[in-house]
């Protein structure tokens, strides 16, 4: 896990205001493991947190318990949800859980409270982070709800692609299937229509790109 100092992913509250001091202060520096829950859906939200190392993936289960990914927290990044919820007092409408060895400083309500109150400085970055999450997850909803699942598939293969160019994508077809907030069953039948189209080969929990060129001409193509 990478370790980065709050005042350089945070540079707007490095300030020396004593609000700003008396912020940094009570907060308290917590390290939580790959996979561990942060919230569940119907849990309070008695934090605020800012997101020092690491990855927490949020998201939604569905009818039949299935799962769909509504955001990633990173380093440098609140929680939409978890700003939502300490403003309003309601509780968790979803749920996350640590994608990695994470690193958050965390803030108890009273503290937020007052600091909302006495520093501007963080005042401004609250709704600032809050705005800017807001606008990514109305995108995210907007490509589950009106783009098709093959475009969003192949969208999925050429940025894991870009990741780690000339290997093999390594990815459960249930994982992906979470990615893009559908059904692993749909997943599947859509990889096996690249793969007779001669654009993938499928291997246990691999996918290999086969022909780059020909997803990216599907994925541009007018709809």
């Amino acid at each position: 896990m990478r370790e980065t100092t709050w005042p350089g992913l945070f540079p707007s509250l490095a300030t020396g205001d004593p609000a700003t001091r008396a912020l940094a202060a009570a907060a308290h520096t917590l390290e939580l493991p790959p996979d561990q829950p942060v919230f569940h859906a119907g849990s309070p939200c008695p934090n605020y947190v800012l997101v020092l190392a690491g990855s927490i993936r949020v998201q939604l289960i569905g009818e039949g318990g299935r799962e769909a990914l509504l955001y990633r927290v990173l380093p440098g990044h609140a929680c939409v949800l978890t700003t939502c919820c300490i403003l309003s007092g309601d509780d968790y409408p979803a749920e996350a859980f640590t994608e990695s060895p994470v690193k958050v400083l965390s803030f108890g309500k009273a503290v937020f409270d007052r600091a909302l109150e006495e520093a501007p400085a963080f005042r401004r970055f609250v709704f600032a982070n809050l705005g800017g999450r807001i606008a990514q997850v109305i995108a995210r909803m907007e490509e589950l709800a009106f783009r098709p699942i093959d475009r969003r598939l192949i969208d999925f293969l050429l940025l894991r692609l870009g990741e780690a160019p000339g290997s093999p994508l390594a990815a459960t077809h249930q994982e992906i299937a979470v990615e893009l907030g559908t059904a692993r069953e749909v997943v599947s039948r859509h990889l096996k229509r690249l793969e007779t189209a001669g654009l993938v080969r499928l291997g246990r929990s691999t996918i290999e790109i086969l022909d780059r060129r020909g997803l990216e001409r599907i994925a541009f193509d007018p709809l």
